[in-house]
């Protein structure tokens, strides 16, 4: 599909973003009209001779010449492609003065909010010209200036593969990276910890005959990369977010691994055998998993990928099939945990705390709540927690009860995965360690990498993750909680 129609649905309503780069493409000089292309007699000579064509690609040149000397553009624009469309020979002799005509032309129509024209010139100078990064990269800069920042950066990074010393489309990249990158990213990278776990369970997984790794949700490519310094032969994957597909292909290259891991702009959901992989791989990596554990789809991510992606697990302790034959996933599993607690910051967030304001009554307002809640009738205009790190917080909190394991869950076991949404709901009765008004139930999890290595996201854990907090709405004073485990 070409450039252009993946906007058309959205273009009326895209808001326009302030944007200038240094040296703006538009603004090139006026190039050499008066040239003439040089061909070799031998050229002339295979050349199929058609008086007609030929007449008509010499008046519509010197049409365009014209129209450009006398700033129209548009009919310039018209003419050029009529020219390098009948007679692709002109290429090298037009390219520049095509180029400079196409930007001038662009800048008409973004004065006057013509984009849908915009990006149809823009696609047909890139038929004709696909491999042109400076016309690439002013593309990027009209998506950029427009809100479509994720298509920007794809039209940035391949005027870089082209050309990568383009200060300009590099400068544009790392621009709109900066942009799409979310926070938490440089959190993960930066958990020394986390990483050095990763590696130690992925090593010691391919050390263990799991040559042939998918890396699900790759962000920056770290752990893909990890199985290829471990020894794995084959590395695969996926990533959603153009941007950080794009960021990946560039670490990955970076680290000399262009060719040996495979990164593909997709999601995992939609991967399928051969036509994405050659076949079925022996591990899956992933780390697509936020504060609450499955908020970033870990559970269908990975009951697709037993299904169409990994080979058959092992059954049991006595089977005797090498690693190489069988799939499994790292992370292994998770046991998720809860407490019950009282916290002022919390509350303050969540609902109304003062009755009056200044002599006057806020009772009318008294029902207002936070969009977040733990409620188990949950509505498409809710969400169910909010996240906090439980450390850091102003004025602390109070434990009410003390922590309780809510959930484990198996990974490498496809039926239990199957099996969770459908999990009955089921009442747990805690004793109340400390009485207090309950504002939330806050949440953390342990991840299981492997039987040896483990990450907790806990209240007093220095990591990358912070606490998932289920608001409750309704104040409440009571000598044991009530919790309906939902999942």
């Amino acid at each position: 599909m070409c450039p252009a129609s993946n906007f058309r649905q959205r273009l009326a309503g895209c808001n326009f973003i302030p944007y200038t780069s240094q040296e703006s493409n538009s603004t090139q000089r006026m190039p050499n009209t008066s040239a003439r292309p040089k061909h070799g007699r031998r050229a002339r000579r295979r050349r199929r001779v058609d008086p007609a064509r030929d007449q008509l690609v010499s008046s519509s040149l010197e049409s365009a010449q014209q129209c450009l000397l006398n700033q129209d553009y548009g009919t310039a624009f018209v003419h050029y492609l009529l020219v390098l469309n009948l007679a692709p020979v002109f290429k090298d002799f037009a390219q520049e003065s095509f180029r400079f005509t196409l930007f001038k032309w662009a800048e008409e129509l973004d004065s006057v909010g013509r984009i849908q024209e915009l990006f149809d010139c823009y696609e047909q100078a890139l038929e004709i010209f696909p491999a042109d990064e400076v016309i690439l990269n002013s593309m990027g800069e009209h998506l950029f200036r427009m809100g479509f920042r994720d298509e920007a950066a794809g039209h940035f990074h391949k005027a870089l593969k082209l050309k990568p010393d383009y200060p300009e489309a590099r400068e544009n990249f790392y621009r709109v990276a900066n942009w799409l990158v979310e926070r938490w990213h440089f959190l993960m990278l930066n958990d020394h910890g986390r990483n050095r776990k990763y590696q130690q369970a992925i090593q010691k997984a391919v050390q263990n005959g799991c040559n042939t790794v998918l890396d699900i949700g790759t962000g920056t490519g770290i752990l893909g990369m990890c199985a290829k310094k471990a020894g794995a032969a084959e590395v695969y994957a996926c990533e959603l977010s153009k941007t950080m597909y794009e960021l990946a292909c560039e670490v990955v290259a970076a680290n000399g691994m262009e060719g040996s891991i495979k990164i593909l702009h997709k999601k995992s959901l939609e991967m399928e055998v051969p036509t994405d992989i050659p076949h079925r791989v022996s591990l899956v990596v992933t780390e697509t998993v936020d504060a609450g554990l499955f908020g970033e789809g870990i559970i269908e991510s990975l009951i697709h990928a037993w299904h169409h992606l990994l080979l058959p697990p092992k059954r049991g302790e006595g089977e005797f099939r090498e690693d190489c034959t069988t799939g499994r996933v790292i992370p292994a599993g998770a046991t998720v945990f809860c407490m019950a607690v009282e916290c002022l910051e919390i509350r303050r967030h969540h609902r109304l705390c003062a009755a009056a304001v200044g002599g006057l009554s806020m009772a009318a307002a008294g029902e207002l709540r936070s969009p977040v809640s733990c409620s188990s009738e949950q509505d498409d205009s809710t969400e169910p927690y909010t996240t906090e790190r439980l450390s850091r917080l102003p004025g602390g909190y109070r434990e009410l009860t003390e922590p309780f394991t809510a959930l484990t869950i198996d990974f490498n076991n496809v039926l239990e995965l199957e099996g969770l949404s459908s999990r009955e709901v089921r009442e747990i009765r805690l004793p109340v360690t400390l009485e207090g008004e309950l504002d939330a139930l806050a949440v953390w999890f342990q991840l299981h990498l492997d039987e040896e290595n483990s990450l907790s996201t806990g209240p007093q854990e220095d990591t990358c993750w912070e606490q998932a907090i289920y608001p409750v709405h309704s104040a409440m004073t009571t000598y044991y909680c009530k919790l309906e485990e939902q999942c």
